[in-house]
């Protein structure tokens, strides 16, 4: 029988990790033939009015930034995260469909759908809950830091989601394992990596990405700007080089108050540090190199688009980025966690432009096993046991 499929992101469409997600979700459906209702904060201009349904932010969300609540991200995410949840199982239909969304966000839609006979796919986009939970309460404990934007009754709520998913979707073998070595049988994950925009990201030449002497050698990285993302870990592989032709552009979001003040304290250290948000491409665009040093990530869209725009990336080993990177030959692979490390990598293709730019033209290559159209068609094969 087949099912009419429908997704929901409390993010924009298109916009962010989540957001982008839920955007190769519709490609995904579209490449298959199948029309999809795509359930978000807004309705995108992108799409046709009818294949969306809006569930908007309610006033309280706006309240928030001026309350106690605005210190504390693991609150503010459980809140929008089930009103976004309710309200969807409110406009979902009562038939049996196939329904897609993401951890936090589904949990009253999942036993909707279930009771009416439908299919449900979590869409995992990270390790398992357990291990992120763990991962980044221990980074929030090793800084001395507030604003975990988990909680255990976050924790709870998607364990629950997982029981009531019939599938999920995993990007990389480290989601993979992350799941089963918890006891997820391994017949209910779907292996089906993301893609991008491999056309948008194109970058420069290589001849471009050279520097002269004296200039500034830019780092970027792009992401929310969080421990679980591991800036702190750059920023300390700076300071460990010392090297006053280095600059870090951080791009995304800054979450809380003591992660601004945690820049701020590198900054006096003598780190160069630029904070952009918004579009990443204009950063990519002028940089030399990419860093992600995340401590846990499941897959790591921003990485993939840096390498289509020809930089080469240096990535920890808990992230599902590793599974792309051949190390050495498009970009390098250093132990999570590790600042020194990460330094010697950083100051190896710093030192040698040859070696860099010759990474650079193969992560181009690499990246465009991964446009969008070509892993959309992947993934619409892959979901067949769930699109029938």
């Amino acid at each position: 029988m087949i099912l009419p499929i429908y997704a929901g992101s409390s993010s924009g469409f298109g916009e962010g990790g989540l957001g982008g997600h839920l955007s190769f979700i519709q490609k995904a459906a579209h490449a298959a033939g199948r029309p999809i209702q795509i359930l978000c904060r807004e309705k995108p201009a992108k799409l046709p009015p009818e294949s969306c349904l809006a569930i908007p932010a309610p006033a309280w969300t706006r309240a928030m930034k001026y309350s106690p609540i605005r210190w504390s991200p693991a609150i503010q995410s459980a809140l929008i995260g089930r009103q976004f949840d309710v309200r969807a199982a409110e406009r979902l239909p009562e038939r049996p469909i196939v329904y897609h969304c993401f951890p936090g966000f589904a949990e009253e839609s999942f036993k909707k759908v279930k009771r009416w006979g439908g299919v449900t796919v979590l869409e995992a986009a990270t390790t398992h809950a357990d291990h992120v939970y763990e991962v980044t309460e221990a980074e929030h404990r090793k800084y001395r830091m507030g604003g975990s934007p988990f909680s255990r009754q976050w924790l709870r709520r998607v364990r629950r989601e997982y029981e009531l998913a019939d599938y999920i979707t995993i990007a990389s073998a480290l989601q993979r394992d992350s799941f089963i070595s918890r006891g997820v049988p391994a017949e209910r994950l779907l292996y089906a990596p993301l893609g991008i925009d491999t056309a948008r990201f194109a970058g420069p030449s290589p001849e471009a990405r050279r520097r002269t002497d004296g200039s500034k050698f830019r780092i970027v990285q792009v992401g929310q700007i969080t421990l679980r993302k591991g800036f702190m870990y750059l920023l300390e592989a700076v300071r460990l080089l010392n090297d006053p032709e280095i600059e870090v552009v951080l791009v995304g979001g800054i979450g809380w108050r003591a992660i601004r003040e945690s820049i701020d304290h590198y900054k006096s250290l003598g780190v160069a540090i630029r904070h952009a948000s918004g579009d990443p491409l204009p950063a990519l665009r002028e940089a030399h190199l990419y860093v992600h040093a995340s401590v846990e990530d499941g897959f790591g869209l921003a990485p993939l688009e840096a390498m289509s725009s020809g930089l080469p990336a240096v990535v920890t080993n808990q992230t599902g980025m590793q599974d792309l990177i051949e190390d050495g030959l498009d970009g390098l692979v250093v132990p999570s966690r590790d600042s020194r490390r990460l330094a010697e990598a950083i100051a190896l293709l710093k030192k040698d432009e040859a070696k860099r730019l010759a990474m650079g033209e193969a992560a181009a290559r690499k990246a465009r096993n991964y446009d969008a159209g070509a892993a959309a068609r992947r993934y619409a094969n892959t979901l067949r046991p769930a699109w029938g």
